[in-house]
This record gives structure tokens, sequence and C-alpha cells, in this order.
């Protein structure tokens, strides 16, 4: 077997299969399952034979359709390449095979004069999804750059001109907390243009990549022009980068929910599941459809009556003061319910608002003149999103929260088309807190699901 010409690492996604040999007096006999032996389901079979010595076959890449390829007779080398690197093997047992996945450069040649080289696909033929000149497919490549400072203003840009980013996915954002991660984040680019950013992270313990832990939501972020074949493309090259440049082998992946997306954007849910994705956390978000609304529960109307009755106002903090006071009622809220505290400590809850002035704000409810609750509001150009929601014993016995919601879906944020009460889970959905998912449906929000896949590789 020739030594690959960039190392022992064998072109993205190419891997020799050994299928399993029984052997006895009669001879030996091998066999391949589908989705077991063969990663995909087997939509076709062919074999060629008879070929001249001096010929090749392949040629191409193929745009869609990943191959096994088996020496049932004879031998022949194999030359695969990914752009970057490259492998010429001997093919000359009938009991290995090597995986093709799409978008490979695949040359045989050398053919014994007894050969017989049987090739499993994972689609029928077409004759528009190959790709046959090596320069052009050389062009074609996809390239991945990992984010450094540098590619600040780069990245931020594309964040705002993608269809599915948001302000969390700002570096100005993200980097706020870097001390706590070690960033893996990712630029993919396709012809020279910049098509899809991932923000990721990366545990060397466990040597998984997440996307992000950071953040509530980031998987990729994509170009409006993006394509699925082409994300296909991207979640290929980034598995590939995880492997070579890290050792990866695992990655968390949490794609950004729908209702955020200015465009379609679930080209990456399909690439997840073409990758064997596996749900492993699912979570219930509470969100109400400006477009839709569902009446609202007596309870929360008569929390109305009761907050107008006590005199209770709604107005956007706009003191040092007031973020002192509210994180004090948030503070000991989660402590009492849930013996926790706030994800941002006060500090960093300032910073990033100082940053971010349009998109983050606190509401507060007051009686006489005090704060007895509040919302902190993240506001993404589709989405009002309740970051923290927080009353005082006084606040809610006197219906504060349900005066301050009703300012925020009816008056304020009116021209939004959805306001999310974010997630009632724990234990990655696997635990429901019925009570606070009751309370926020109250206002006629119903569930979105925020989740998390497991990619192994």
């Amino acid at each position: 077997m020739a030594k690959p010409l960039n190392g022992d690492i064998m072109p993205r996604g190419c891997r020799l299969i050994d299928f399993p040999v029984s052997s006895d007096m009669r001879g030996n006999l091998s066999f391949a399952e589908s989705m077991r032996h063969i990663p995909f389901r087997i939509e076709r079979v062919f074999w060629i034979y008879g070929i001249p010595e001096d010929k090749t076959r392949g040629d191409r890449s193929h745009n869609e359709i990943a191959e096994v390829i088996i020496p049932v007779a004879g031998r022949f080398e194999i030359y695969v390449s990914d752009g970057n690197r490259e492998i010429t093997l001997t093919m000359d047992s009938p009991g290995r095979g090597i995986l093709i996945p799409p978008g490979i450069w695949c040359e045989l040649r050398g053919f014994s004069k007894d050969t017989v080289c049987l090739v499993i696909a994972s689609h029928r033929y077409d004759e528009s999804g190959y790709t046959n000149s090596f320069e052009q497919y050389k062009s074609d490549q996809m390239s991945v750059v990992r984010y450094d400072a540098d590619k600040k203003d780069i990245w931020n840009r594309f964040v705002t001109e993608s269809k599915n980013g948001t302000f969390l996915m700002n570096r100005d954002y993200m980097d706020y907390h870097s001390d706590r991660f070690q960033d893996c984040s990712l630029m993919f680019y396709k012809h020279g243009n910049l098509t899809a950013v991932l923000p990721a992270n990366y545990c060397a313990d466990s040597g998984t990549v997440y996307s992000h832990q950071g953040l509530t939501y980031g998987g990729l972020l994509l170009s409006k022009k993006i394509t699925a074949v082409e994300t296909l493309e991207v979640f290929s090259c980034a598995i590939d980068w995880m492997q070579t440049a890290l050792g990866s082998h695992k990655w968390i992946y949490k794609p950004v929910p729908y209702i955020y997306c200015s465009l379609p954007a679930e080209e990456d849910l399909y690439a997840v599941f073409r990758t064997g994705g596996r749900l492993s956390s699912r979570l219930v978000a509470s969100v109400v459809d400006s477009s839709n609304r569902l009446p609202w529960r007596k309870s929360r109307l008569s929390g109305i009556n009761k907050a107008v009755k006590a005199g209770i106002s709604i107005d956007r903090a706009s003191t040092d003061s007031d973020w002192d006071i509210f994180w004090e009622i948030l503070s000991d809220v989660l402590l009492e319910r849930h013996n926790n505290q706030p994800v941002h400590s006060l500090d960093e809850i300032r910073l990033l608002a100082g940053r971010f002035p349009e998109n983050i704000s606190l509401y507060v409810a007051r009686k006489d003149g005090r704060i007895v609750a509040g919302t902190v509001i993240y506001e993404t150009a589709l989405v009002a999103h309740t970051q923290y929601i927080a009353s005082s014993p006084e606040g809610r016995s006197n219906g504060a929260s349900d005066m301050l919601f009703d300012e925020l879906i009816n008056r304020i944020y009116t021209g939004k088309p959805y306001l999310d009460f974010g997630t009632s889970n724990g234990q990655n959905g696997n635990y429901l807190n019925e009570g606070l998912i009751f309370q926020k449906e109250g206002f006629g929000a119903r569930s979105v699901v925020y989740d998390s896949y497991e990619i192994i590789f």
C-alpha cells in the first residue's frame, strides 16, 4: 500500500472497511449488510470487469453518491483526493473495501487481467451528479479556516447578513466569557466566498466539540445563497477538521430554532440526519405567535385586574440601580426555587447590555415606585425573548408579571412575529416544569423545541 502524500490521514471521510469472513474447508465467505457494514442504504450495485491494464475508471467525484468499492477478484490501484489530502492504495483483498463519500475525487487504475470490481452505491445513477474535471473539482472545494480575532469584523458582518444569525453569535457577545471555553469556531469558504460559520468550543477531556456551550443555540450560520448539497459539504469538512485538527470524536450540535431565522434555514438539520446525528436533548420553549393569538387564561386576566387595582406601572429600566434591584429579586427567586444563580453575573449582563443596547433591555413593574417584577428581553429581528423573569413576593401577590407581559405582548412588541418565554425543562428535556409552562401557556404561548444532536465520528 502506498503512503499518503500528505501524512497518514485518509482524505476527508474515506476509510477502509474490513468485512466479516467465514472460512472452512470449503473456502471463504464474506458478506456486507446495509446500514451495518455499508454505512448507507443501498440503492444500486454494479460491477466492472475485463478492463484493459492501461485504462482507468472513475476519474470523477460524485456530488451526492457515496460508494463502497470492493475488489472481489484480482487487484487494482485506487487514487482518492479531497483537494487537500490524497492517497493511492492497492486493493487486492475481496474481504476489504473502501468507502468513498460524496465530494471525493476517485480514480481506479492498474487493473490486473482477472479483476472484478464491485461497487455498492447509496443512490441510483444520475449523469448530472458528477464532476469530471479534476481542475474543476479542486477549484470547487470548500476550505475551512479556524476563527481568530483578526477575523472578527468579517465574522460579525457575516452573522448580520446570514439567514439564521442573531446578535448572540456576534463576537462581542460570544467572547465576553471566552476565558471559560476553548474556542474552535470555524469559517467555511466556497469559491473564495464565506458561505457558513460555526460558533464552537472544544472540550479536550471528552474529545467533544460543542456548538456552542456558552450560547442558548449555536449551530451553523448559513448564507442566503447556500444550498442543501453545499451544507452537506460544510458538515463533511467540519467533521474532518474536528478529527484531524483536534482529535475529536463527538460533536454536540444545537441548531438555531426556526423562529429566529429570516429565511428557511434547516439545511443543517438534513445534514445532521445524513451524518447519523442522534437527538440527545429536546427542550420546550413557550412562544406567542403574534399573527395567531390565542385567548388568555382567566387566571392571567385576573392577575392584570389585580395589578391595575394595586396601581402597578410598567416601564423600561434606565438606571444601574434598576438593574441592581431586579438582579437581587432574580437571585433570591432562583436560590429559593432552584438553589441556583443567574447564568450571567450582574456585571456581565450590564456589560452585554452596554454592548448591545438595541438588543438587551430590562422591563420592570413598579408599585409605588418600587420594582416588584421584571424581565430581561433579548430582542432579535423576529423575536423578543425573555432571558430572565422574576417577581418579588409583593409582585406575585399583586399580579405584576401578568401586567408586565400584557404590556410587552399587546403594546411594546406587537411588531415582532414572536415572543419567546424560553424553556421550562431540566435533565436535557426529560423533566418538564409543569407549573412554569402552565403559567406561560396562560398567555397564549405554545411550544417550539430547542434541540441538541449528538454526532459520533
